[in-house]
């Protein structure tokens, strides 16, 4: 994998579990001053806005690491952080499903269980995701790196 990839991959990712972590927060457990408003801060808004717009970006990530890594290091018959990425790839498919979801459900009951469902997958993603083994060599010297000529 390419350096460029793996800093994509790594900071899309966090991008994504810091917001959705504390937009969680905010909108689950905690109680807004405002009667008259659902936020529980102002700017309540704007850490959906990033969460939204940078999991585009940790989802294509997720497609070069699977490209680049997975499968390499499938094909080399490699058993470190099998299980780990094992289950990230395949939590990857309902987080991201649940996430593009969430928006386009109309009703209150099925928005509000896929919010849930989309906080726990994402939960067990970053969780996973923090014990997946990193390489103790830099990205661009992996062996899954073309030779430099």
């Amino acid at each position: 994998m390419k350096r460029w990839e793996a800093w994509v991959n790594h900071l899309g990712w966090a991008v994504v579990a810091a917001s959705g972590l504390l937009y969680g927060i905010l909108k689950y457990f905690v109680r807004g001053t405002d009667p008259d408003s659902r936020l529980a801060v102002p700017w309540q808004p704007s850490v959906l806005a990033i969460h939204v717009l940078a999991a585009p970006v940790a989802v294509f990530a997720l497609g070069l690491v699977f490209r680049r890594h997975a499968l390499t290091r499938l094909a080399m018959g490699q058993r470190e952080g099998r299980p780990t990425g094992r289950a990230l790839t395949w939590l990857a498919i309902p987080l991201a499903a649940t996430g593009y979801l969430i928006p386009v459900l109309t009703g209150n009951a099925a928005r509000h269980w896929t919010g849930w469902i989309h906080s726990a997958i994402g939960l067990v993603f970053a969780v996973g995701y923090l014990f997946h083994p990193k390489s103790s060599l830099l990205p661009g010297d992996s062996p899954e790196s073309p030779p430099e000529p």
